[in-house]
């Protein structure tokens, strides 16, 4: 192998081509300039085939241009060998690199003739303009067909939105429904609380009348009406029923089988509430005529007159009715239509009566001629909405200068009756005389200032005689104290220290009263905190000794007739408990509580941890002038009391709050 090697790159064996030239210069130069230039040509050919391949993916049989690349390179190597062989005999080496150049060349010639076919096949330039011509032709006539769609789609979008009914479009297959905007909001929903399905209209029909819908939709898919029409309740967002018109138009296919169904609703509510209220002002036309018929049958009968007085009579009931019903019709409030530059165009007689003018004189005029100046800028403002849309009526207080230049106070109503284009059209006023109103309402204002002005006097007079009353108890114990200072029996001088302490007990109350912001009730728990940090210091109770625990709730307000029955029952407890409880310097704790049970009863507690009664203890059989306080006390607040002796002393009373 090495060998062969050796002899396929031996230079030893030829002579070199340039021999052949006889060296000549110019014939060597001529050689081997033509042979680089075609080699450099070949070899930048096939780069720019690869680089067209790559930026062209699209274009077909790209392999074929690699190959034709392949080939050239081969063929350009070629020439460059003929400059090599000029000085380098490598003979083996050049034949080698011709068989692959000529293998390159036969592989492409034979993949070329299957592609031919091909190639040919390809659309010609001609053929490629003709066909983008009549693409361009499509894309524009699809581009006219949509805006054409477009635009019915915008008016049809608009007649749903300038429709004041809602519209429904039912797929009968799949029971899909299409409901537009205006026929959500018809019952309170947005856009996107209503899916599109039937279920959506049929849970919300009245369930009286859901029988009554399912069977004219079946008559009219039978066919046996050409159009579905009905009025039936349905249940809206806030929970009210609406009166609604149902209107559609079924579609059948060749088999007769339902497809489709396209309507509309209608909101009649209110023209179901002005039937209802007509109705019932007919059937009370129709029971006063039955009344004043069987009066005057009574009547006839009693009287016993000819027929022609009954002819006469019924004359007259015929005359009497057709009052009534000319009185029915008259409204009792003014009524006026009004252009929009605020000219009277239409006025009733009761307008008329109210500002003083004739209908022929008040078309004269407009409203701003005899409004108030005052309030002329707030009407036109709420005109001003009114036309704008941002309202569709309103109502105020105002003032008109009648014919004889005095003023009447009105409550007027304003709404904007428009044209089918939405074009205002006039305005529709409703007057009504509050003149007596209004000056009631002044009269009414005076007399709450009376009153309040009377009541001030009473509330500066109670707590005057509150003060009067705490003065004069406080008088009665000040004589008190002063007839003690001749008293030598220490038994009596108790007495009257005792008889000193309730009347003072009761003064409290009464300062509590003059102090209270409400004149009537006091807050009880205050009261008491001072009440024993009276007998406290009255009996000059060491509080070291003995502990003091009040637990009271923070809303207990007493009157006067519950206050001082409690306060002297609560004198009387905590005294017995300061005397008697805590013998001989002995330690111990008071606890006073009282709570509301409810609105209408409470709970007072007095308790002590010391010795404790007899076993035998009664205290309605007591003697003591205190325990029968006690248990008359009780009996007046009509309230139970219930003593516990053995550990300390409790003393539970439960009493109704007046």
């Amino acid at each position: 192998m090495m060998e062969f090697l050796n002899n396929f790159f031996s230079t030893s064996q030829f002579i070199p081509h340039g021999h052949c030239y006889l060296w000549k210069p110019g014939l060597v130069w001529l050689h081997l300039v033509s042979d680089v230039l075609t080699g450099l040509a070949y070899y930048s050919i096939p780069v720019m085939l690869v680089y067209f391949v790559r930026k062209r993916r699209d274009v077909p049989f790209g392999w074929i241009f690699l190959m034709f690349g392949a080939f050239i390179v081969a063929c350009g190597t070629t020439h460059l060998m003929d400059v090599w062989t000029l000085w380098h005999p490598t003979y083996w080496l050049s034949g080698l690199l011709k068989a692959i150049t000529a293998f390159v060349s036969v592989l492409t010639a034979i993949q070329l003739v299957p592609l031919i076919p091909q190639a040919l096949a390809l659309p010609s330039p001609a053929q490629l303009e003709a066909a983008n011509y009549q693409l361009a032709k499509e894309i524009a006539e699809r581009i006219r067909t949509e805006e054409v769609l477009r635009e019915s789609e915008q008016r049809w979008q608009l007649a749903l939105r300038g429709n004041n009914d809602g519209i429904w479009d039912w797929n009968v297959k799949t029971n899909e429904v299409f409901f537009s905007v205006r026929w959500k909001e018809m019952l309170g929903y947005e856009d996107h609380e209503i899916s599109n399905h039937l279920d959506e209209c049929v849970t919300r029909v009245h369930p009286d009348e859901l029988d009554w819908v399912t069977q004219t939709i079946q008559q009219h898919f039978a066919q046996k009406t050409p159009f579905y029409t009905i009025e039936y309740r349905i249940l809206c967002k806030d929970g009210t029923y609406k009166w609604i018109l149902d209107r559609g138009q079924a579609l059948w296919d060749e088999d007769g089988n339902v497809v489709r169904m396209v309507g509309s609703h209608t909101d009649i509510t209110e023209r179901k509430q002005a039937e209802e209220a007509l109705s019932n002002l007919l059937n009370q036309l129709e029971i006063i005529v039955e009344q004043r018929t069987a009066e005057l049958t009574r009547i006839n009968q009693s009287l016993q007159t000819e027929i022609t007085e009954r002819h006469r009579m019924e004359q007259a009931l015929r005359e009497s009715e057709q009052r009534f019903r000319a009185a029915f019709h008259q409204a009792a409030v003014g009524i006026a239509h009004v252009a929009i530059d605020g000219k009277w165009l239409l006025v009733n007689q009761r307008l008329c009566n109210i500002l003083g003018y004739t209908p022929e004189e008040l078309q004269l005029l407009s409203f701003q001629d005899i409004t108030h100046p005052d309030d002329l800028s707030a009407d036109l403002k709420y005109i001003d909405q009114i036309l704008a849309d941002n309202i569709q009526t309103y109502s105020m207080e105002k003032r008109y200068f009648c014919k004889d230049t005095s003023i009447v106070w009105v409550n007027l109503t304003v709404s904007l009756m428009r044209e089918l284009s939405g074009e205002p059209k006039y305005f529709i006023s409703v007057v009504e005389d509050i003149s007596e109103r209004q000056a009631a309402q002044r009269d009414r204002k005076q007399w709450e200032e009376q009153i309040q002005a009377s009541l001030l006097e009473k509330e500066v007079l109670l707590k005057e005689i509150y003060h009067r009353v705490k003065n004069n108890l406080q008088v009665i114990s000040s004589l008190l104290s002063l007839q003690s200072a001749y008293i030598k029996d220490k038994h009596d001088l108790v007495i009257f220290k005792q008889s000193q302490q309730r009347i003072a007990s009761m003064a409290l109350v009464h300062e509590k009263l003059y102090q209270s912001q409400d004149l009537a009730r006091i807050n009880f728990g205050e009261y008491i905190r001072d009440l024993v940090a009276s007998l406290f210091s009255a009996y000059e109770v060491n509080e070291d000794a003995i502990a003091l625990t009040i637990n009271i709730d923070d809303h207990v307000f007493l009157g006067l007739d519950t206050a001082i029955p409690c306060s002297l029952i609560i004198h009387e407890l905590v005294s017995n408990s300061l005397k008697y409880a805590f013998p001989s310097g002995r330690n111990g704790t008071i606890y006073i509580g009282i709570k509301k049970n409810n609105e209408d009863e409470a709970t007072l507690v007095v308790s002590d941890n010391g010795i404790g009664l007899p076993s035998n203890f009664n205290f309605k059989n007591m003697a003591s002038l205190g325990w029968q306080l006690v248990d008359a006390l009780t009996n007046q607040l009509g309230g139970n009391i219930n003593i516990q002796g053995a550990r300390g002393v409790e003393c539970e009373l439960t009493f109704a709050l007046i």
